[in-house]
C-alpha cells in the first residue's frame, strides 16, 4: 500500500515540491526599483522554499551570467554531501584586483606589517569587506531565500547608486551555513504539505519533528561553535573569515513566530573585552540605518532586548572580537511557508525573506557610505593593541601531565587566528596570576606563550582568562567557558609579557618507536590515546589496562595505562602502534620485561582485560538533540562505532549484543524517559545490566535511572518549584509550604532575578576527583577539576556505590554565575557515580560530560566509562 499522503497529493503539487521551478520571479517590490541586466537570471522566490539542488543551480547560473561581478567557490562539503556555496560580489574593477585587495586588507589586519601612513593610503582606496551569513540554523530558512535575492540584485543592478556601493564594498556571502539541517527541514515541510497549504500553528509544517532542522548532521548548534570549531561547517567558515578579514558581518536568523524583527544595538551584557567601535558606536550606526529603512515601510522591530554580545562563540560576538561589526538579524519565523499568528496576521515566507533582504541591502549601503571610517577603525583598534607591547601582558600554558591536551588547546587558539609561541627557556611562576585551579608549578622550556599585543589579543584574553565579568544583566548563553578550565591545562596570566626567548608554534617532531622485547605501554591520561585504543581493539589487537599506578625505573605509569604484549598480538603491532601514536600525538613506551620497578607487574591478575565496546545510544524523542549529538560526535571522533537506537524500539530490541547503552538528557528531569519507556523498559534495562551491561546516563537520563529504580542514588533539583514537585511525588500527602511574603510582593521588573537565584546558567564548579577510581583514571585532578554545570539535576551521593567525582563541602564556584545559596545545595553531592547491579554497572553523571564538544576534561570521563567502567578487581 502506498503512503496515504501520496494518494491525495496532485501530480502538479508533487512536481512543484520536487522539481526546479519552471518560471522565475520575485515578489513585487522586493528589490528597489532599479534597472537590472536582463542576461542575469532571476531566482524564483516567495511562494515555496528553494530546494538545495535548485539553490546551487541558481548560484551557478548567476556566476556564469555575471562573471564580471561574481565569483563562486565552495566553502565545504558536508557529511551528507551537500555543498556550502560562497559568493564574492563586487565591481568589475575590484574583482579584477581581488587578490591584491584581499592582500591589502590583510595588511590592515596586522599593523605590524603596515605603517600608519600606508594604512591611511589603503583606507583611502580599498573597499570595505562585508560578510553576509544566512541560515546557520537549518530550520531558519528564509535567510537563504533572501540571500538569492540579494545576490541577484548586486550581480544585475545597473543603478548608479548600487554601482557606487559595489566600488566601495566587497560582499562575501555564505548563502547556507547549514546545508544538512536546511535540507532536513525542507524535507519535513515537503512531506507535510497538503493542497490546502495550512497556516495553523499546529500543522505538521509548523511543528518540527525530532531532531528538527536547526542542527547540522551531527546535531550541533553551529551558532555556538565559532570558537570551538568542532564541526566541519564551522572550521571551513572561520578559516575563510580569517583569510578575508571582513569589517562587517551580518548573521541572518529566524526567531519565535509571534515576534517582529530584531537588529542591533544589543542588550547587556556586552563583553568588556570587545573593541568599543564595533561593539558600540558602529552597532548603533547600523541599527539606526536599519531602523530608518524599516520605519519607511511601517514594519515593527526591536533592539536592546533578548540578544546580548557576551558569549564569544556566537556568530556576532566572535566576529566582533575579530575586529568586525558583528550583528545578528532575527525575523519572526521557523516552520512552513505560512503561520497564523495570535494577532490574526499570516506570517508568510514572502514577508520573512522580504525583511531579511531589506536588512541585507541596508547593511551593504551603510557599509559603503562609511567604508573609509570602517577601515580606519578596523586598523586603528588593532594598532592601539599592538602599541601596548609588553604592557598588554600574556598568558602562559604549561604542558603539565598531558602535553597533548595542552597542544590541542594551542592548536584551537591557532585556528581562531591567535598567535601562540613556544618558550625556549624556563620561567618562574612567581608573580603570575594562576587561572582557575592551577597550582604552583614550573614553566619549563617548551611551554606556550600567548602575547596579548597581537591583533587578536582581545579574543585571546576572552578565551583564556579565568572569569569574564558579566555585569548586571543575565546572558543569553553560558557564563563560563575559559579554555584552561575546559581543557584542565595549567595556565597563568602575566600582567606584563615575560622576557623570554620564543619560537613559533611548529609541528611536533615524531619519535620512532623502538622495538621492544616484551611489548608496549600507552601511558594513561594522554589526549589522543583513546583513539588509538579504540582502533586497536576494533582491529582485534589484545590489550589490558593497569588497575594501579606502577613505575618502570624512574618513569611513572598511572592506572589506566594500556598494556599490549607482543606474545598475544600479531607481528604488525609495533608498526600499527607507531602509526596510530603519530597520528594521535601521544607517547608509547616499549618494555623488555613484564616486571615493573614498583606497583603491579604487567601480568597482574588485577589488570583489566580490554574488549572492543559495542555501544548503543538512545535517540529520537525525548532525547535532547544536542545532548545526543555531543555523545555521537565524541564517539565518531574517537573512532568508536555505535548503534543509534530509536527509543520507541527499545522494547523490540535485543540488548544482549550491546555492552554499553547511553541515555542522554530528556529536558524533562527524567519524566519523559519514564513515560516513554514505562515499567517494561525499566525492567528490560535492569535485566540487561544484571547480565553484565553498562548503563551510562547523563543529566535527565541519570534522573530517569534513579526514578526507574535502576540506581539507589537519589536526586533533587535547584529550582524551588521543581524540588517541591519532586517532594510531592514522593509524598502525595505533603502540604505545599507557605509562600514567602517577600516573594509575593517582589516588583514585576525584578522577576528575572527569581529565575537567576534558582539556576546556574553554565558555570564551572570545583569537583573533587578520586584518581584511583576507573572513572577518573588519567584525569590528573588530584587537587580537583572544573566541571560545567548548566542548571543540571543534583545527584545525591550513592549509598551503596562509589562517588569518584563529587562536590565537597567547600566553595564550589570556579568561574561563571553561581548564586551562593545554590552552592550549599550542591555541596556533598555527586557529579559522577557508579553502582553495581548484578554483573553490570550503572554510571550516572549529573551534567553533560561532552557538552557541545567543548569540555575535554570531562570528555575523558566518558571514555573511561566506556573502556574501564565495568571493571571490578579480581578478588571481587
Amino acid at each position: 500500500m502506498g503512503h496515504p499522503m501520496r494518494r491525495i497529493l496532485p501530480a502538479t503539487l508533487c512536481a512543484a515540491l520536487c522539481a526546479a521551478p519552471l518560471a522565475a520571479g520575485l515578489p513585487p517590490g522586493l528589490l528597489p526599483a532599479a534597472d537590472h541586466r536582463p542576461e542575469v537570471p532571476l531566482p524564483d522566490l516567495g511562494v515555496r522554499y528553494t530546494p538545495q539542488h535548485a539553490l546551487l543551480a541558481y548560484v551557478r547560473a548567476l556566476a556564469a551570467a555575471a562573471p564580471d561581478r561574481v565569483r563562486l567557490t565552495t566553502l565545504n562539503l558536508t557529511e551528507e554531501g551537500h555543498e556550502q556555496p560562497f559568493l564574492v560580489i563586487t565591481s568589475p574593477g575590484n574583482l579584477k584586483r581581488l587578490d591584491e585587495l584581499q592582500a591589502l586588507n590583510a595588511k590592515l589586519a596586522d599593523p605590524r606589517s603596515c605603517g600608519e601612513d600606508e594604512a591611511r593610503r589603503i583606507t583611502e582606496t580599498n573597499p570595505v569587506f562585508v560578510w553576509l551569513g544566512y541560515s546557520v540554523h537549518g530550520s531558519e530558512v528564509s535567510g537563504s531565500e533572501a540571500a538569492l535575492a540579494v545576490a541577484y540584485h548586486f550581480a544585475a543592478a545597473r543603478d548608479p547608486e548600487v554601482l557606487k556601493q559595489l566600488d566601495r564594498v566587497v560582499i562575501l556571502m555564505d548563502l547556507t551555513q547549514n546545508p544538512d539541517g536546511r535540507v532536513r527541514h525542507l524535507q519535513a515541510v515537503a512531506e507535510a504539505t497538503t493542497p490546502f497549504n495550512a497556516n495553523d500553528p499546529q500543522d505538521a509544517q509548523n511543528a518540527a519533528r525530532w531532531p528538527s532542522g536547526r542542527f547540522n548532521h551531527r546535531l550541533f548548534d553551529l551558532n555556538r561553535d565559532w570558537v570551538w570549531q568542532t564541526q566541519g561547517e564551522t572550521r571551513a567558515k572561520t578559516a575563510a573569515f580569517l583569510r578575508w578579514n571582513p569589517q562587517v558581518l551580518a548573521d541572518h536568523h529566524e526567531m519565535w513566530p509571534e515576534a517582529s524583527y530584531y537588529f542591533p544595538p544589543t542588550m547587556q551584557p556586552i563583553h568588556q573585552g570587545l573593541p568599543e567601535p564595533f561593539a558600540g558606536r558602529w552597532q548603533g550606526a547600523f541599527g539606526q540605518a536599519l531602523a530608518r529603512t524599516f520605519d519607511a515601510r511601517g514594519w515593527a522591530y526591536f533592539s536592546r532586548d533578548v540578544f546580548d554580545l557576551f558569549y564569544p562563540g556566537y556568530g556576532d560576538t566572535w566576529p566582533t572580537f575579530q575586529g568586525a561589526v558583528g550583528m545578528t538579524f532575527e525575523v519572526a519565523g521557523q516552520g512552513g511557508p505560512a503561520y497564523k499568528r495570535q494577532d490574526g496576521d499570516i506570517l508568510t515566507l514572502e514577508g520573512r525573506l522580504r525583511r531579511h533582504t531589506v536588512a541585507s541591502l541596508a547593511t551593504v549601503a551603510t557599509a559603503a557610505a562609511g567604508h573609509r571610517a570602517l577601515l580606519w577603525d578596523f586598523q586603528r583598534t588593532r594598532r592601539e593593541r599592538a602599541a601596548l607591547g609588553d604592557r598588554a601582558g600574556a598568558f602562559l600554558l604549561a604542558e603539565g601531565e598531558d602535553p597533548g591536551r595542552t597542544r590541542a588547546l594551542a592548536d584551537l587558539l591557532a585556528r581562531n587566528g591567535i598567535e601562540v609561541l613556544r618558550t625556549r627557556a624556563d620561567l618562574p611562576t612567581t608573580g603570575l596570576e594562576a587561572i582557575g585551579l592551577t597550582k604552583a608549578a614550573a614553566l619549563p622550556a617548551g611551554s606556550y606563550l600567548v602575547p596579548l599585543d597581537q591583533p587578536r589579543g582581545a579574543l585571546a584574553q576572552a578565551l583564556l582568562e579565568g572569569e569574564a565579568h558579566m555585569g548586571p544583566k543575565p546572558t543569553y548563553d553560558i557564563t563560563a567557558w575559559s579554555l584552561p578550565l575546559a581543557f584542565h591545562v595549567p595556565a597563568w596570566h602575566a600582567k606584563a609579557r615575560p622576557r623570554v626567548a620564543t619560537s613559533p608554534l611548529a609541528a611536533d617532531a615524531e619519535s620512532p618507536l623502538a622495538e621492544a622485547a616484551w611489548g608496549y605501554l600507552i601511558p594513561a591520561g594522554h589526549e589522543g590515546a583513546e583513539r588509538t585504543l579504540a582502533a586497536l581493539l576494533q582491529e582485534g589487537f589484545k590489550a589490558t589496562a593497569l588497575a594501579e599506578p606502577a613505575t618502570l625505573k624512574e618513569r611513572q605509569f598511572g592506572a589506566g595505562t594500556v598494556v599490549l604484549p607482543n606474545r598475544t598480538n600479531p607481528p604488525a603491532l609495533r608498526a600499527r602502534l607507531q602509526a596510530l601514536a603519530a597520528a594521535n600525538r601521544h607517547p608509547v613506551a616499549g618494555v623488555d620485561s613484564a616486571q615493573m620497578t614498583t606497583g603491579p607487574d604487567l601480568g597482574s591478575n588485577r589488570s583489566l582485560i580490554l574488549r572492543a565496546p559495542r555501544i548503543a545510544v538512545l535517540m529520537d524523542r525525548p532525547a535532547n538533540p544536542m545532548a545526543f549529538g555531543a555523545v555521537a560526535h565524541t564517539l565518531i571522533e574517537s573512532g568508536l562505532p555505535f548503534v543509534q537506537l530509536r527509543a520507541d524500539r527499545l522494547g523490540a530490541t535485543s540488548l544482549a549484543r550491546f555492552t554499553h547503552l547511553v541515555v542522554v538528557d530528556d529536558g524533562a528531569q527524567g519524566k519523559a524517559w519514564q513515560q516513554l519507556l514505562g515499567e517494561g523498559g525499566a525492567a528490560k534495562l535492569k535485566a540487561w545490566v544484571q547480565e553484565g551491561g553498562s548503563l551510562l546516563a547523563f543529566q535527565g537520563g541519570a534522573v530517569y535511572a534513579s526514578r526507574a529504580g535502576l540506581a539507589q542514588a537519589g536526586f533533587h533539583f535547584l529550582a524551588k518549584t521543581a524540588e517541591e514537585a519532586r517532594l510531592k511525588e514522593k509524598d502525595p500527602k505533603r502540604e505545599a509550604p507557605k509562600a514567602d511574603p517577600a516573594e509575593l510582593v517582589r516588583p514585576w521588573d525584578k522577576r528575572e532575578e527569581r529565575a537567576l537565584e534558582e539556576s546556574i546558567p553554565g558555570a564551572f564548579l570545583k569537583a573533587q576527583v578520586d584518581g584511583s577510581h576507573p572513572l577518573a583514571w588519567g584525569l590528573h585532578a588530584e587537587a580537583g577539576g572544573a566541571v560545567l554545570d548548566t542548571s543540571d539535576p543534583i545527584l545525591e551521593l550513592s549509598p551503596g556505590g562509589e562517588n569518584p567525582i563529587h562536590y565537597a563541602k567547600e566553595d564550589l564556584k570556579v568561574s561563571g554565575l553561581v548564586p551562593k545559596a545554590l552552592e550549599a545545595k550542591l555541596q556533598q553531592t555527586a557529579y559522577a557515580l557508579r553502582e553495581r547491579l548484578g554483573q553490570g554497572a550503572v554510571i550516572l553523571v549529573a551534567g553533560d560530560p561532552v557538552f557541545r564538544g567543548q569540555t575535554p576534561f570531562t570528555r575523558r570521563l566518558l571514555h573511561n566509562a566506556i573502556f574501564f567502567g565495568a571493571y571490578r578487581p579480581a578478588p571481587e
